[in-house]
């Protein structure tokens, strides 16, 4: 698809984190090097965004080249913070690209998700799912109705809703010195183990031979929220896979993943996702199809 000359923009607020997303499209291919010239065989390159340029690479490759040297990213997500000068030359076409910046930058999570973007190229893996989404929303784009526009918000939703969990931990986990490190894996394991049912806080410090503050602060330097706050975030990404792969009725999925009433499971849901459990599994349902 061409670019197009207006770039629609959406508003999404997931795990708490508001979002404006402007839809671009797919990569051009390199044509005009007007802004590009070499210097003892360096490239060197004026392009640049105030906003973070998100790409995803679904099939082919994406060459990234910036002032201090070029990476080639195959089959993944690529973050590109604001004013690093770059230009890109994807191979075939299966990259995808938006825009996206953070509606309130003086919030506590979005400071420390944009300092740990702000290092550098940001990159990890995508995932089916991932690509899935950012192929019907680019779809959606060439449509330019009223229906195409509410299915974009919702797919900008679950695409961005995965980032921002990505972004979480991977930030904090850099604080975490090599001692505490030893600690994470059974401590992820008897959470994975256990979400559904009551998970205190003393009982993962008896597990590791630690205080409950000193476990309480590994937790939070690793995943950057608290352990009710981590539980919580475990039993909704189990009630995402029982919404995308059962016909499970609400109430029953809030009370396999335990988490209180139907009404209590609905409230928390939309508030991290942006939309409605029976919202979420027919969008995942209508992209699939």
């Amino acid at each position: 698809m061409k670019l197009q000359k207006t770039k629609p923009t959406i508003s999404i607020t997931v795990s708490g984190v508001k979002l404006n997303v402007i839809r671009v499209g797919t990569t051009p291919k390199l044509k005009d090097s007007s802004n590009i010239h070499l210097e003892n065989e360096r490239i060197r390159v004026a392009h640049s965004h105030f906003t973070y340029e998100v790409f995803f690479i679904t099939k082919g490759k994406l060459e990234i080249v910036t002032e201090r040297g070029s990476a080639i990213y195959e089959r993944k997500i690529v973050i590109i913070p604001p004013r690093i000068a770059h230009y890109t030359i994807p191979e075939g076409d299966g990259c995808y690209c938006l825009l996206f910046s953070f509606e309130n930058a003086t919030d506590r999570n979005v400071k420390g998700i944009g300092d740990f973007l702000n290092e550098g190229i940001f990159e990890t893996d995508l995932s089916d799912d991932i690509e899935y989404f950012i192929g019907a929303i680019v779809r959606r784009n060439d449509q330019n109705t009223s229906k195409s526009e509410k299915d974009s918000e919702l797919l900008a939703a679950l695409i961005f809703s995965d980032i921002i969990a990505k972004l979480m931990p991977d930030k904090s986990s850099k604080a975490l010195n090599r001692g505490e490190a030893k600690y994470i894996g059974a401590i992820e394991t008897y959470i994975n183990d256990n979400f559904c049912e009551r998970v205190k806080l003393s009982d993962i410090a008896n597990l590791v031979s630690l205080s409950t503050r000193h476990a309480s602060r590994i937790i939070e330097r690793e995943y950057g929220c608290s352990l009710s706050q981590l539980v919580i975030r475990k039993k909704l990404a189990s009630a995402q896979m029982l919404l995308k792969n059962t016909d499970m009725k609400i109430g029953e999925i809030a009370s396999r993943v335990n988490l209180g009433s139907e009404n209590y499971f609905y409230t928390l849901f939309k508030k991290n996702f942006g939309m409605s459990p029976l919202k979420y599994r027919m969008q995942y349902r209508n992209t699939k199809k």
